[in-house]
């Protein structure tokens, strides 16, 4: 049996937020059993999501290497789509739980930024909005691929959705000694002065923004700084909005 005590949280501007609770095992104290620096309530969903995420990366990557027969190659698109997807929901249960930081390697961040476009270009392609990466790989930091794919999705689907429809979010990038960075440029109405430290803290979105838990950046940034870099906005009122993720060079 398994108990879930918790309570609805509403965010600074009195909208639904989430809960904050718990879930122990009948007969057991409150906060058993969870991991330092995760809340029970964490941990179970975290544990009721990796077993069925790493069963479904499975059996599309069986679909993609056709060890099953013959199969279309589309058929094998789609397999490869939602093994990347779900990759993904993996790196988001990880990095909540503060797991990012553990699997440091060299990564391509032209490559990365390439994959975050594919996993956001259903949603972009509706309203006739244009994902483009310039450049060509290799770019090399040092990063965790996963952590990297969140961030760059999270920054892509914000440019996404504040963009108008038939505009252009263009990805690119620089490398310095120190670090390489990708740039994320969309061409929408901008984010004000005064929300633009803000909207980096948990539960906060832009003034006039709809939609969204106020969480997507706050976890962005955290992962970008426990990989050892971070993320960076410009941007001037009215006139779009460039983010800036920078990591170590490798």
């Amino acid at each position: 049996m398994l108990i879930l005590r918790g309570i609805p949280v509403a965010g600074p501007d009195g909208r639904f937020a989430g809960f904050r609770g718990e879930a122990v095992g009948e007969g057991a104290p409150a906060g058993a059993g969870a991991r330092p620096g995760t809340s029970p309530l964490d941990q179970v969903i975290d544990e009721a999501l990796r077993s069925p995420l790493d069963r479904i990366i499975e059996s599309a990557d069986r679909i993609v290497q056709q060890s099953e027969g013959p199969l279309r190659s589309d058929y094998g698109d789609y397999a490869s789509d939602i093994a990347a997807a779900a990759r993904h929901l993996l790196s988001v249960i990880r990095s909540m739980n503060g797991e990012a930081a553990q699997d440091q390697d060299r990564v391509d961040l032209i490559a990365l930024a390439s994959e975050a476009a594919g996993l956001l270009a259903a949603a972009a392609e509706p309203r006739g909005i244009a994902i483009e990466v310039e450049g060509r790989p290799p770019l090399i930091a040092r990063g965790d691929a996963r952590g990297v794919i969140q961030i760059l999705v999270n920054l892509v689907g914000n440019a996404v959705r504040h963009s108008p429809d038939g505009a252009t979010v263009a990805l690119s990038f620089e490398s310095s000694e120190a670090f390489a960075s990708v740039h994320v440029v969309d061409q929408g109405p901008g984010i004000h002065p005064d929300d633009q430290q803000r909207i980096f803290e948990r539960f906060e979105r832009a003034s006039g923004s709809e939609g969204g838990t106020g969480l997507g950046l706050a976890i962005a940034r955290r992962l970008a700084r426990s990989m050892g870099g971070d993320i960076s906005l410009e941007s001037r009122f009215g006139q779009g909005a460039l983010f800036t993720l920078a990591l170590p060079a490798a």
